[in-house]
């Protein structure tokens, strides 16, 4: 994957100046490789940082917007329309299960804006996410808010980096504080939302199991 990442930006860096001079054209064009590079399964912090580089502050950050949000909606349709009737077929026969899978789906927007902040890899857990009850409108506006910061920030880091797009495209890139600071806000997420999922579960759960007796009165 490493390697292929290198040469992906090593491409990127080849047409840096065209992707500059065809303007809009040029964001639009790179936001659609974004949706194809993560449905590939393949990180995309970089290209936030690629995208700074190449197009400015603004125009890189829409043209990761429109990318990463485009791209989180086909992964999680593709995926809500070819896997999750099999889904659906296992659930009907473990009824635990399919109460907790409809509450995680009442609960959808909340889970997915914690999931969000945390590291995992973006393209698959779209598809992981088309797989759950969630629904599509709660799935995708709690997406576009909670991805904002990060990619404002990824965006940032290639905007202001002197060396531009050849910072990413090295061997490595010095980690800025702030990315110590997203991942400890990630990780933070991630124990609240499977904090939260476990609640939840449990809620469900406990509607399936039957009262307990009533003591007589005497």
């Amino acid at each position: 994957m490493t390697a292929l990442l290198q040469h992906l930006l090593a491409r990127l860096d080849l047409w840096h100046d065209s992707l500059q001079q065809l303007g809009w054209l040029g964001v639009l064009g790179y936001a659609v490789g974004l949706v194809v590079l993560q449905m590939a399964l393949i990180p995309l912090a970089v290209f936030g940082i690629a995208a700074g580089a190449i197009f400015g502050f603004w125009k890189g950050v829409l043209a990761i917007a429109i990318g990463t949000n485009a791209g989180a909606i086909v992964n999680f349709l593709l995926s809500r329309y070819v896997a999750r009737d099999a889904v659906t077929r296992y659930l009907a026969h473990h009824e635990k299960f399919r109460l907790i899978d409809a509450a995680i789906g009442r609960e959808g927007g909340k889970i997915i804006a914690l999931l969000r902040l945390c590291p995992m890899p973006f393209g698959l857990a779209n598809y992981c996410y088309g797989l759950t009850a969630i629904p599509f409108w709660p799935y995708t506006i709690a997406t576009f808010l909670a991805i904002i910061p990060a990619n404002c920030f990824f965006v940032w880091l290639g905007a202001s980096a002197h060396d531009g797009l050849s910072a990413a495209a090295g061997a490595s890139h010095a980690h800025h504080p702030g990315e110590y600071v997203l991942l400890g806000v990630g990780l933070v997420a991630g124990f609240l939302a499977l904090n939260y999922i476990a609640r939840v579960a449990k809620a469900a759960i406990s509607r399936t199991e039957p009262a307990p007796d009533q003591a007589p009165v005497a």
